[in-house]
């Protein structure tokens, strides 16, 4: 963990930076970036929807008195399958004795303040160090899992569970879809006055590319292009993105703080 030194005359003073996270989570980058001098512009390219099978969520909640281990992947994991949760009545009781595991601090931030106790958390938001910390853990032989994630997503972390002979039943509690699609024409002729685009998962990086067409790499080429981690870097990079930025810590506050960094 570092400690972040704001200054409103620092290197983000006067930068205009393309936030792409859905709507509902941008205001913590906002702030952050407004306290540096940095002037933030806020254009979703993914928003969050319920699944397209949501009587799997529903069953899920009402037998998690089956699993061994119950696993979520994201704040907005937890965000969505809590709402069934309270649809039916339900809290963290109803986890029973299932051990509970999470990627990365803030999800297991949300989980805790839903009164649920986290047993395994990885450090950092990254499948494969999630599955490393549930081998770690004293699972019986054969556990059965239950992964709570969106619709699509990366199979390190069932795969890896799978070889280790555990039961994995995957769950998606909610889907990511395009966000801002009715204003393609907008976005096209914003980027030309952004120096920076943050990217905070895969989905952003490939929603945005999807919105500004096949010519988006030579139109994102001028700016410098920032990434929340390893995995959302690959995804960039593979849709021909030239990533400047990676941060170390996975977080918004470690975003904002690598970026900063790299201007200095």
């Amino acid at each position: 963990m570092f400690t972040m030194i704001m200054s409103a005359n620092g290197p983000l003073k006067g930068k205009r930076v393309l936030l792409t996270r859905a709507a509902h989570q941008v205001a913590p980058t906002v702030e952050l970036l407004r306290e540096r001098g940095a002037e933030p512009v806020a254009f979703p390219v993914i928003a969050m929807g319920p699944p397209p099978e949501p009587e799997q969520v529903t069953r899920a909640a009402r037998e998690l008195s089956r699993y061994d281990l119950v696993a979520f992947t994201s704040k907005n994991g937890v965000d969505w399958f809590w709402r069934e949760l309270e649809r039916l009545g339900l809290d963290a009781g109803a986890l029973g004795t299932a051990k509970v595991a999470a990627i990365g601090p803030a999800t297991g931030a949300s989980l805790t303040e839903r009164g649920a106790t986290v047993d395994i958390e990885a450090e950092t938001y990254v499948a494969e160090h999630l599955a490393e910390a549930i081998l770690d853990a004293s699972l019986p032989a054969g556990a059965r899992v239950l992964l709570l994630r969106a619709l699509v997503a990366r199979e390190a972390l069932p795969d890896a569970l799978r070889a280790a002979g555990m039961k994995v039943d995957i769950v998606p509690v909610y889907e990511t879809v395009p966000g801002s699609v009715e204003r393609r024409d907008e976005l096209r002729q914003l980027i030309g006055s952004i120096d920076i685009v943050m990217l905070t998962s895969a989905s952003t990086a490939t929603k945005l590319c999807e919105l500004l067409g096949d010519d988006a790499p030579s139109q994102l080429a001028r700016c410098m292009i920032a990434s929340i981690g390893p995995i959302t870097s690959a995804a960039a990079i593979d849709l021909g993105l030239e990533v400047a930025v990676t941060a170390t810590e996975s977080t918004t506050a470690g975003l904002v703080e690598a970026t900063e960094a790299a201007l200095s």
